[in-house]
């Protein structure tokens, strides 16, 4: 493969089986660069075996989702996370390589950049400051600007292509503008999509089964 060529994967939530699917479909090799908008853990069932991968794989680079970053947030305070339902069994797959695990993500940065595109997990504001200058917690969980209520990518009017996760959609990946959103709901029983570089091409693969239920889509 071009070592020009760039593969950025949507939220995997520990659906492992779909991941290594994604990435035969695409034919990821070495040469790529390959980059995750986050989440890779939690709500599915193999958050051990996807983030084995991510420590396996020296040409991947992690945004921290918001998961992450409240996995970092129990672990720095000596505590294990209980905010979710779905907290327990994370840490229960994690175990017995937790504290390995979180050294890893964090040193995972909040958003990657290139000059033609840049990842975070789930957006930033448009009118604000520059990306490295916005807060960690806020590029992991915006989706909609607070004065205005829109979705922050509807006033994003940049010249780089804005890619993130965070907001699952059946419909397939989001296109507004300059902004791709890559959450496809794989862990919900959607599927799991990866964006190619520089060919803004999209491969998706679909999830096996329903691993969580989902009330409602965005």
């Amino acid at each position: 493969m071009s070592p020009d060529r760039t593969i950025i994967i949507g939220d995997v939530h520990g659906c492992l089986d779909e991941l290594q699917t994604l990435l035969q479909a695409v034919g990821a090799s070495r040469e790529d660069r390959i980059i995750s908008v986050g989440d890779l853990v939690a709500k599915g069932p193999d958050s051990r075996g996807v983030l084995d991968w991510a420590l396996e794989t020296p040409n991947l680079e992690c945004v921290v989702g918001n998961h992450e970053l409240r996995l970092l947030a129990a672990w720095r305070q000596g505590r294990l996370p209980d905010a979710k339902p779905y907290d327990p069994e994370t840490c229960r797959q994690l175990a017995p390589g937790y504290e390995r695990y979180m050294r890893s993500i964090a040193g995972w940065p909040s958003a990657v950049a290139h000059e033609d595109w840049l990842v975070v997990h789930a957006g930033f504001d448009p009118r604000g400051p520059a990306v490295r200058e916005q807060p960690r917690e806020l590029l992991a969980n915006l989706r909609r600007l607070e004065d205005t209520g829109r979705p922050w990518y509807e006033d994003y009017l940049g010249r780089r292509l804005a890619v993130f996760g965070h907001w699952p959609r059946r419909e397939g990946p989001l296109l507004w503008g300059n902004a791709v959103g890559l959450d496809t709901g794989c862990v919900y029983g959607g599927s799991l999509t990866a964006l190619l570089l520089p060919e803004r091409r999209f491969v998706s693969v679909p999830a096996r089964r329903i691993y969580r239920s989902k009330p409602s889509w965005n």
